[in-house]
């Protein structure tokens, strides 16, 4: 007969036994573990990789075509700038071209022809183009016939005198000579006169002797030595 004390066969003192059930949620926890674990790793990196994003680059990449587009627009707007300079630079030069023209025709028209004083050889006694003093030119064709045309009278310091030229540096003495007709022309400062007349020599006196004072040029009369003396009728006003 046994002894009901001891144990069952099979059956060892002090130990649990573990079922089945308790290892399946052992198993199910771990799982569970690991798959918290992956999924929060997942987020991690996802993030990190949305930290990541190019925007610095996008940025960078913009840039370019923003300094583009502004420079576009500084260019485009500085050009009308240029062109409306270069515009009136180009009418202010037009303008004074045509201020210059008409200036030249209204003096042409005041002297209605050329201003000359020339001698029989074709010597330019007086060049309105190029002024220069005449002293040498009267020497060359002393004794020779001149023709003035439209030559302007500059002064008249005497009664049967008076200078024609451009200016005090080129300037020729007409003294008059012959009768006077019944209705003599009256030479005056400022007119344009045409006249006929001889280059005829003087000696230094010759300057009182006409009644042409200091003043008047009589030192440079003197240094000439020589003058046109012209026929009083042959001396008329330039049409």
């Amino acid at each position: 007969m046994s002894d009901p004390r001891q144990p069952a066969a099979g059956t060892t003192r002090g130990a649990t036994s573990v079922g089945p059930e308790k290892k399946s949620r052992k198993g199910l926890w771990l799982g569970l573990v690991v798959a918290a674990a992956l999924i929060a790793l997942l987020l991690l990196l996802s993030q990190c990789g949305g930290d990541d994003d190019p925007q610095p680059g996008a940025a960078a990449s913009a840039s370019p075509t923003s300094t583009s587009a502004a420079a576009g627009t500084s260019a485009s707007s500085s050009s009308p700038r240029a062109s409306s300079s270069a515009s009136s630079s180009a009418t202010s030069s037009a303008s004074s071209s045509a201020s210059g023209a008409a200036g030249g025709a209204a003096g042409a028209a005041a002297a209605g022809q050329p201003s000359s004083l020339v001698a029989a050889d074709g010597t330019a006694v007086l060049d309105p183009a190029a002024p220069a003093d005449p002293t040498p030119v009267l020497g060359q064709v002393s004794g020779q016939q001149v023709t003035g045309t439209a030559v302007q009278v500059l002064s008249v310091p005497a009664d049967e005198g008076f200078w024609v030229g451009s200016s005090d540096d080129q300037r020729v003495w007409v003294q008059l000579a012959g009768q006077a007709g019944e209705s003599p022309y009256q030479v005056r400062q400022g007119d344009r006169v045409d006249f006929t007349g001889t280059v005829t020599a003087h000696d230094g006196g010759f300057p009182a002797t006409v009644g042409v004072d200091d003043a008047e040029g009589a030192a440079q009369l003197a240094a000439q030595g020589q003058h046109v003396e012209a026929d009083r009728a042959s001396v008329t006003l330039s049409s």
